[in-house]
Formats: structure tokens, sequence, C-alpha cells
């Protein structure tokens, strides 16, 4: 039977733009390419889980326009349960700027997204008690955020963060999450430690004595750090891509971690499978690409 996640976040339209470099302050360039993509943290999250077995649920919001009825017609096609969806205002969009080498610089319109109320989340309260785990991130406003881990937390339902976009969280939430993934900015913010690969463990553990279960840095190119509760901690490398669009690396990563964990996986295997599918997934164009079902068999042999 699979294993019930509920995602709540952010859904977004991604507004595409190829350009030779990012653009510098003062500086005009012409576009080679634009695209219309699929995206929002959130979004970008369930998409993946859906796509590697997972039975996923979605609590946020669109907008009352079109792109906020494709956005729903998109979830519903990977089977995600889009009942605690609302729609009001206009649905977010991201403008990203993706260069030739890959790199990728995005402005952030939250529209309906932070529209999401902790009312809006007590409605879903249900669905959050009967999964098996919460997997959030931070594009829509903090209270709806702290109301859907207290729902979890009271019920035992794991609770999975990726700390992104990055901003101040509390102790109280912090003592609350069984699995953070902050990337390296993330992790300075969260810690108050200037980043360093020479004092990751030691800033991992100012969050693990927060009571965080355990912390998984995401290190791009050199792959990720992981520090848990019980002091298990290590460096796994990550395979090398030749990367195409790094959009949605991270939330690729997120998604399906989650699956591999609830799985059964021990940690560096759900790590190093995390770290395959976001490694696929920065090949190709958009942030929600179409997964080969390879990649969801092997998520049933872990």
């Amino acid at each position: 039977m699979s294993k019930r996640i509920v995602v709540v976040g952010s859904i977004n339209m991604d507004l595409v733009y190829e350009v030779p470099s990012i653009v510098k302050e003062g500086q005009t360039i012409q576009t080679t390419d634009h695209h219309l993509f699929f995206g929002g943290k959130g979004s970008n999250q369930a998409m993946t889980a859906a796509q590697l077995g997972a039975d996923v649920a979605f609590v946020g919001s669109v907008g009352e326009d079109g792109y906020g009825q494709q956005a729903i017609f998109n979830l519903e096609g990977q089977h995600v349960d889009t009942t605690y969806i609302h729609q009001q205002g206009l649905t977010g969009q991201a403008i990203i700027q993706l260069s030739h080498t890959a790199e990728n610089s995005i402005l952030l319109y939250p529209g309906a997204n932070f529209n999401v109320t902790p009312a809006q989340i007590d409605e879903a309260s249900d669905v959050i008690e009967r999964s098996d785990m919460l997997l959030l991130q931070l594009e829509i406003p903090l209270p709806a955020i702290e109301r859907a881990i207290d729902i979890a937390y009271a019920s035992n339902t794991q609770i999975f963060l990726n700390p992104a976009p990055s901003q101040p969280l509390s102790d109280d939430m912090l003592m609350k999450i069984d699995y953070l993934t902050p990337n390296c900015t993330e992790l300075e913010s969260l810690s108050g430690i200037p980043f360093d690969e020479d004092n990751l463990s030691e800033a991992c553990e100012i969050l693990i004595n927060k009571g965080v279960g355990c912390v998984i840095v995401t290190l791009g190119k050199k792959g990720s750090y992981y520090f848990t509760r019980d002091g298990q901690q290590g460096y796994l490398s990550s395979n090398k891509m030749r990367p195409v669009d790094t959009t949605g690396a991270g939330d690729a990563f997120s998604g399906a971690l989650a699956v591999a964990l609830l799985n059964g996986a021990e940690l560096e295997e759900a790590i190093h499978y995390a770290s395959d599918v976001a490694g696929y997934v920065v090949t190709q164009k958009g942030a929600q690409p179409e997964i080969p079902s390879s990649y969801r068999y092997l998520a049933h042999q872990l």
C-alpha cells in the first residue's frame, strides 16, 4: 500500500526566459527563448512524490484565473488529491532567468499562495492527521505552516521541512521537525554560523540541539551532508550530471527523499536515491519534468 504524503505549500506558473547570462543591475539583454512551466516549491515536491508512487494530497491556493485551473489539472494528472486547494485571487508566478550554463535567477510573485491561512489548514486537518508524512517549504505564510506542523506533531505524522526561501524559524517550530533539508545559505541563516564546509557539523549540531531529528544539507554538485539526532553524520557524493536547468532540483530531492524514507530505506540509501532523482531532473527543462518509470520502480525496491 502506498504511503500517504500531504504537501502544504506553493503552486506557481514558471515563466522561464533563456539568457546568455543572468542579467546584472542596469543591464538589458535579449532572451534567446521562452517557456511556460508548472512550478512552485510545493507543487514540484508533490509532483515528484506522486510520480515516484506515493499517495499525495495537496493543501494550498491558486488563482481564479486560467493558470490556476491549469495548475490543478496538472496535479490531478498525477493523481494528486486537490480537494484542499482553494481558488482565490491571482495564481503565483515565478519569473526565471536561465543562463546557458544552467544557472538561474528567480523573481517570485506569491499571488494566491499568500492567501493560505491557518483556517484553511484546519479544514485539511483530517488529511494531515491521516498522512504518514507532512512535506513543507516556506513559500506560503508562516502562520499556516506553523498550524500544519502543530496538527502533524499532535498526530505523530512525520514532518519534513525544506526551509526555502530562507527566513527565521522559531525554536518551537524547529523542535517538531523530523527532517530538515537546508542548502548552504539556509543552514547559515538557521544556525547563525557563517557557512564553511569545515564547520558543517557544528552548524548542524546547533539545529539538532534545538530538537530537529535529522539535518540533510544539500551542497549542489558536491552532494550532501547529514547529521542525525543520534550523532550519525557524513558526506555523500552525487552523480555528475550535465545540467540543463537547475530550477526545482532541491524540490525533486525533497520529494524523492520523502518517498524513499517512507518506503523504509536507510538514511544514506534514501539520500543517494534522492540525489539520483534530482540529478535526472536538472538534465531536463522545467521544474516538473516527467520522471522515468525506472525511478518509481527503484523507489519500491529500497
